[in-house]
């Protein structure tokens, strides 16, 4: 008597082509969890610490321009002008050839707070209130009906 195989070669070969298709699946979703992450980062930032601004777009995938702007004078001037590049699921800028030089981007989603290397936390400029356009509370109002 012979015995029989309990797993022919062809369901074991379609087994692994499963098994590897739907691994790159789950690749492809990491990495584009992981871009949509980092393209949280592109706005206006200001200064949490000093007078700089910051604006960062994308140029790229998982590649952004970051530039910085002082404004402690009575005009903007260019501070820093870097890419703003993903390397090992880390977000940094600054000359690779020079590890004292390289600065590291983090976002804190829960604070909501940007970390740029040297330059500090920015929050973003449209999460802050402007002067003349905040709006008053119905309560805040003063009625005086009998001046009328």
């Amino acid at each position: 008597m012979s015995t029989k195989n309990t797993v022919p070669a062809d369901a074991l070969s379609a087994l692994r082509q499963e098994i590897k298709v739907r691994t790159e699946i789950v690749r492809t979703v990491n990495a584009l969890q992981e871009e949509i992450a980092f393209d949280r980062i592109c706005g206006s930032w200001l200064s949490a610490e000093n007078n700089l601004t910051a604006a960062i777009r994308r140029i790229g995938r998982m590649t952004y321009r970051l530039l910085v702007f002082d404004h402690s004078l009575c005009y903007k001037r260019l501070v820093q002008d870097a890419v703003i590049s993903s390397e090992r699921h880390t977000l940094s800028f600054g000359r690779a050839d020079d590890l004292r030089d390289v600065n590291f981007v983090d976002y804190d989603e829960a604070a909501e707070v940007l970390t740029l290397g040297c330059y500090g936390r920015f929050v973003a400029e449209d999460s802050i209130p402007r002067r003349g356009n905040e709006r008053m509370a119905a309560e805040e109002y003063l009625f005086n009906e009998e001046g009328e």
